[in-house]
């Protein structure tokens, strides 16, 4: 596991106020699961999750995509949780999938836009 990320994060007088009352958080959250697993475990696997490029993708289509997606990054790739993984993409909907799925392997995701040249990517990288 990289603990990069964690091991650095600003010391905790830094943060923004967390404005957390009244919301039952468990203390370990996938936000990638939460956002498309969860809501077919809901019953909502038939509604629209998202809508682009001519296409409408259910919240179940969405859930297999990004399922299939987090398993290559992991199985493939080797990604583990707190590894970075960067994202150089327009606004769509493989996009979204493509975050979704880092997100559910625990990668920390660095979206880049595809206009920054590789002198730009290298300062990102």
């Amino acid at each position: 596991v990289d603990t990069f990320a964690r091991d650095n994060l600003p010391p905790a007088d830094q943060w923004p106020t967390l404005l957390l009352d009244g919301f039952d958080y468990p203390e370990h959250l996938n936000i990638g699961f939460e956002l498309t697993d969860r809501q077919v475990e809901r019953g909502l696997g038939d509604h629209v999750a998202l809508i682009g490029n001519g296409r409408r993708r259910t919240y179940k289509e969405l859930s297999d995509w990004t399922n299939r997606l987090a398993h290559a990054l992991v199985e493939n790739y080797g990604v583990r949780p707190g590894n970075r993984v960067l994202i150089r993409s327009a606004n769509n909907p493989a996009m979204v999938a493509c975050w979704l799925a880092a997100t559910k392997a625990g990668a920390v995701v660095v979206n880049t836009m595809p206009m920054l040249r590789s002198g730009e990517l290298s300062q990102i990288v």
